[in-house]
């Protein structure tokens, strides 16, 4: 599966950015169906709660909506599918964009993506495939974000990263964070030319949002 999500800046019909983007942990895993004894083997199917999944449905920009996204960019006034979230198979739910275009040089946008897998596995495979090839064509930095979140019932281990470059003259910053919810991947991204900490707090934000929906 090749996942490519370009941050792109068009100005006056040209093109000034695009880069694919990547992250971290490989070393990790999906949240388990259940409860583990405490010496680590799973008890007996009839001692394992169950819950239901979530039947979400198919939308378009209807998880997080354009309010919201103002509310946390600035403002709304583009819409460009060059920085869509790209994932494979599954059953997609909702994959949606958001551009705040200031400047010629300054842009700030939100992407997200949610799709429904077979399996909290699959989902989780399918997470830790967008982050390993984001930010393969910038400086790739681990960021530690599971502290910083609420885990969702049923939620993985959650990943990410962000990195910056520079392309013709307009430096930028994109932040990714995703994982399963169950058999849902959740991924967010953040990017900005103003600042790192503008586009990691985008991207926390969003996917907070997110996953508590899906969870």
């Amino acid at each position: 599966m090749r996942i490519r999500s370009m941050f792109v800046v068009a100005v006056g019909g040209v093109v000034a950015a695009s880069a694919l983007l990547a992250g971290c942990s490989a070393n990790t895993s999906p949240a388990t169906d259940g409860p583990t004894t405490a010496a680590g083997v799973s008890p007996s199917p009839s001692a394992i709660p169950t819950r239901a999944v979530k039947d979400l449905t198919p939308g378009n920009c209807t998880l997080y909506q354009k309010a919201d996204a103002v509310a946390l960019i600035g403002g709304v006034n583009m819409n460009n599918k060059a920085i869509d979230i790209g994932t494979d198979g599954g059953t997609k739910i909702d994959v949606c964009s958001y551009l705040d275009l200031k400047g010629q040089t300054d842009l700030q946008g939100v992407s997200y993506a949610v799709v429904r897998y077979d399996s909290a596995a699959t989902a989780f495979a399918q997470a830790q495939k967008v982050q390993t090839e984001m930010l393969d064509s910038a400086a790739d930095h681990n960021w530690p974000v599971q502290s910083l979140t609420t885990p969702a019932p049923d939620s993985g281990q959650v990943l990410g990263g962000f990195g910056t470059k520079t392309d013709d003259g307009i430096t930028y910053t994109i932040a990714v964070v995703g994982t399963n919810v169950g058999p849902y991947l959740v991924g967010a991204l953040g990017a900005s030319t103003e600042s790192a900490d503008h586009a990691k707090a985008f991207a926390l934000k969003v996917f907070q949002s997110l996953s508590a929906t899906v969870g």
